[in-house]
């Protein structure tokens, strides 16, 4: 990702969208959104594995570990009110810092922009986003001001939203004791997104890379030279927080708050983006949907997305995920330290890799679990910041190895060590089909059983993926490579394999139906359908292990 150095002003994103106190009809849109989980998950930079902190997520309930645009399409609800947005959209959750503990700050609704022309009429050169894109946006090791969140750049801002006054910085900014005020009050982070495209698909090891901020608006003439391949809407996210049980706690010149990743500054807030939108919805919307701040039309007129596509405040809320970690990310209390390996580095320089994270715990796969966040019940009408600032970029994960797409995960217990379990015969496991026949002979349904991590029950890589996925042609793949199981999960994962490693048997929990068939069950969220030809499993332990990675950041 580059900043631009040309025409920098035309990049004052939030302020060309607030700039006018009068009433303003223009291309770009926003839309109310709510947090669907906060848990331990990055599929961009650490996919198949755990992140190296919390974040918080927004969008279809179909995230995962490990993820695509057919993923996202899963969806059955989305936390965005546009109900064809199944795009993900993920920020680092924030703690409040006091007398050494950590207390997770509970979030408001949030903010989604889109912009996509200027002057009254349609950019001609945007397009939608493709399948199966990614981006990112910031760098999270980053402490102080590298100049990367200017109006050219990531337009990062951190403001406490009052009657009066509004404390803004680039990093956590001083100044207040409440953020409170006519319903609107809060503390929030704006950033944006870039929208200039070289063709190149998404790196988890150059995040920045693939994308850079435009110089002006007109269309791909805009942007940079090597990023003409295409101009995307410029996408930013208002990320709001309820701190108003904290007032009193802290003085004006003090700055409590801390990012998941161990960042007291501010400046390493970083966001990441998971195209997940209805095809030809958005290109259909940018040509002649302008409610500007009017909001008119409104977004499920014909000009915007159609009858049915707007959800309200009520209807998003509700969409939630069972948090795919049931490990103490500070929802039950205050916590001595952030989640996983992260101690609070202040900087001005870089924040460095950890070198004693090895008592990182394990984990597995459950399907039950806590609700999605620590989000507050309060709808109010939020109101848009006036200018936007930069933002920085993922850290560490603890692990490298695959899990499965809505996994749910939590601390690891001792499974049973080499049980043989034969379950009721003739398809009373409750998995669809009972059984399937293969030239190697009718194989029968095992059970349903959790898929844990580190390593993963049936191999660390689903075999077969991508495909339209049932439990029959999963079977079929697995028997044709002389596997000894087959095990779908989640409704699109196909995996195979000899051994069933740290797992166990939790019969009712598989009930993702097949995206190959939608009569036959593939799994569920951790949990995997097993085959075999006797329609028995014997289940081993491993002890689980861990691996460390950085993901150093390309200058902005």
């Amino acid at each position: 990702m580059r900043s631009a150095s040309f025409n920098t002003k035309a990049f004052a994103f939030l302020a060309a969208l607030a700039a006018s106190a009068s009433a303003q009809q223009d291309y770009y849109f926003n839309f109310g959104a709510s947090t669907l989980v906060q848990e331990r998950l990055d599929p961009l930079l650490n996919p198949g594995a755990l992140s190296g902190h919390v974040h918080s997520v927004l969008g279809g309930n179909a995230f995962a570990a490990t993820m695509d645009f057919a993923t996202t399409q899963s969806s059955t609800c989305t936390s965005v009110a546009v109900v064809p947005d199944k795009t993900n959209y993920w920020v680092p959750s924030v703690y409040f810092r006091k007398n050494g503990k950590l207390t997770l700050v509970p979030e408001k609704s949030h903010k989604i922009y889109y912009k996509y022309g200027h002057d009254g009429k349609p950019d001609a050169g945007r397009t939608e986003f493709p399948k199966n894109f990614r981006m990112f946006a910031g760098n999270a090791n980053l402490r102080s001001d590298d100049g990367s969140h200017g109006s050219g750049g990531t337009q990062l801002n951190w403001l406490c939203h009052t009657l009066g006054a509004k404390p803004k910085a680039i990093g956590f900014p001083k100044g207040f004791t409440s953020c409170n005020g006519n319903n609107v009050g809060g503390l929030a982070a704006t950033m944006r997104f870039p929208s200039c495209w070289n063709g190149q698909d998404f790196d988890p090891a150059n995040p920045l890379a693939h994308m850079s901020y435009p110089g002006t608006q007109a269309g791909t003439a805009g942007c940079p030279q090597g990023f003409q391949k295409a101009r995307f809407p410029e996408v930013m996210v208002e990320y709001w927080l309820d701190i108003s049980q904290f007032d009193g706690q802290y003085g004006s010149d003090e700055v409590p708050w801390v990012l998941a990743n161990g960042d007291p500054t501010g400046y390493g807030f970083h966001m990441d983006f998971l195209n997940g939108w209805q095809e030809g919805a958005l290109a259909k919307a940018m040509k002649t949907c302008n409610p500007g701040n009017i909001g008119s039309p409104k977004l499920d007129s014909p000009q915007c997305f159609g009858a049915g596509a707007l959800q309200d405040g009520t209807a998003h809320r509700a969409c939630t995920k069972t948090s795919s970690i049931n490990e103490d990310i500070g929802l039950n209390g205050p916590l001595s330290q952030l989640p996983a390996c992260n101690p609070i580095q202040a900087g001005p320089g870089l924040a460095t890799k950890p070198t004693n994270c090895d008592s990182t715990p394990a984990v597995e796969p459950i399907s039950s679990g806590r609700p999605s966040s620590a989000i507050t019940s309060a709808n109010a009408g939020l109101v848009p910041s006036t200018t936007s600032v930069p933002i920085p970029v993922d850290s560490e994960p603890t692990s490298l190895l695959p899990v499965p797409q809505t996994t749910s995960v939590k601390a690891q217990p001792t499974p049973p060590t080499d049980t043989g379990i034969v379950p009721p015969p003739g398809g009373s496991s409750g998995l669809s089909p009972p059984s399937v026949n293969t030239t190697s002979g009718e194989w029968k349904a095992a059970g349903c059983f959790f898929d844990a991590l580190n390593p993963r029950s049936l191999g660390n890589r689903p075999e077969w993926w991508g495909q339209k996925i049932s439990s029959s042609n999963c079977v079929e793949r697995c028997a044709s490579i002389r596997a000894k199981y087959a095990g779908t999960e989640n409704g699109g994962q196909c995996f195979c394999g000899n051994e069933l490693l740290n797992s166990a048997n939790h019969p009712g929990k598989c009930t993702s139906k097949c995206v190959g068939d939608g009569s036959e069950i593939c799994g569920g969220a951790g949990h995997l359908s097993i085959y075999s030809l006797d329609g028995q499993v014997s289940m081993k332990k491993r002890r689980t292990h861990h691996r460390h990675s950085r993901h150093f950041l390309a200058s902005v």
